[in-house]
């Protein structure tokens, strides 16, 4: 019998409280000069005959309309404001990343391309790319990876943004602004919601069974059914379909990182010391600190690295534990330089020549 699959509900919040408001399908508005109620209806909502509406939410007799004071707060319901599309755009992108439309057409994907609602984008091996909201959230799509829009909306004029995603398979890492009141952004996996308020954190989804969150810094709330846990920042926690939230387990701390131990110029030997714990490490290699340009990805069991296939250049390497829950640790970030290999059989040559002689070029 299959088993039914878990929701689970990862709220981030300053304060667990929050989050009670935050589940609230109201926007709280100010009063300001020369409001109405019929004027805030017609404004922020979908119908001007929505003021009457309004008012009952709010308690206030219809010939008190005018009376009410700048500076007092009323509830507006989020079902009713009025909705434009938020597009998302492409801010960095590496490999040839595979877009297809919420029409089923399939589209070049570069900077600049913007994603709307019922877009889906691919990436295969090598491939990443990095997207900004409207409220200038960020999300980086790793490689192997599958992310669905099902919703990118901003409420007029409320400054409100309705950001839904859903990661069918792969993994992402998110960078959330703190949001507003009445803000939405929500990941889902085939067994997990993750609803954000502002924070920095990681998501896999590796079958429909299993999902994994790593918070990297704030505080998040998670709940399934009608059980809920706190999660820190520095712990993680692995929801499976059908089981017990598990208690968050705390990530492993940053590796140290050597510097380069290689006599060979075209060479990099890397080291780090091995973290209590770890039982593999994933390491990457990119042209960029932001690791949208990644050249080289990996898993190993060992805590070195001996690579000869980078071409000359800076890199950038990022290395971090990972744990028996599958959980991944902090970063460690480091920067080398790859340079271009001696000609052994020129300089070889050259020391047969006179002190002081200069080679022809051949």
């Amino acid at each position: 019998m299959r088993r039914p699959l878990l929701t689970l509900l990862l709220a981030l919040a300053i304060s667990l409280p929050d989050l009670v408001a935050a589940a609230e399908d109201y926007w709280e508005y100010t009063f300001r000069p020369g409001d109405t109620f019929w004027s805030i209806a017609e404004r922020y909502t979908d119908s001007a005959n929505n003021w009457r509406e309004l008012l009952r939410i709010n308690s206030v007799a219809e010939d008190a309309d005018r009376a009410v004071l700048p500076g007092t707060r009323i509830l507006i319901p989020i079902s009713l404001l009025k909705l434009q599309p938020a597009p998302a755009r492409v801010i960095a992108v590496n490999g040839a990343v595979t877009l297809v439309r919420a029409d089923g057409q399939t589209a070049e994907l570069i900077v600049g391309t913007e994603l709307f609602t019922g877009d889906r984008v691919i990436t295969g091996d090598g491939q990443s790319l990095r997207l900004q909201f409207a409220d200038q959230s960020e999300l980086q799509v790793k490689s192997n990876s599958e992310v669905v829009f099902d919703k990118l909306s901003q409420f007029k004029h409320s400054g409100m943004v309705d950001t839904r995603i859903r990661l069918n398979s792969g993994r992402v890492e998110t960078r959330v602004q703190q949001q507003n009141p009445g803000n939405r952004y929500e990941i889902r996996t085939p067994s997990a919601i993750t609803a954000v308020r502002g924070t920095n954190f990681r998501l896999s989804s590796e079958s429909s069974e299993i999902s994994k969150a790593e918070v990297t810094e704030g505080l998040v709330a998670i709940s399934a059914g009608d059980e809920e846990k706190g999660v820190n920042q520095g712990f993680g926690i692995v929801a499976e379909a059908g089981q017990p939230l598990p208690d968050p387990v705390e990530l492993l701390p940053s590796p140290v990182l050597s510097d380069n131990l290689s006599d060979e110029n075209n060479e990099l030997q890397v080291s780090w010391e091995a973290l209590d714990g770890a039982v593999s490490y994933r390491y990457a290699f990119a042209t960029d600190a932001n690791f949208d340009q990644v050249t080289l990805e990996g898993l190993t069991e060992e805590n070195d690295l001996v690579v000869d296939e980078l071409s000359p250049g800076a890199y950038f390497l990022r290395v971090r534990g990972i744990d028996q829950h599958g959980l991944e640790g902090f970063d460690a970030d480091a920067r080398y330089v790859v340079e271009e290999p001696f000609d052994y059989d020129f300089y070889a040559w050259k020391s047969l020549l006179p002190d002081g002689a200069i080679p022809l070029p051949l």
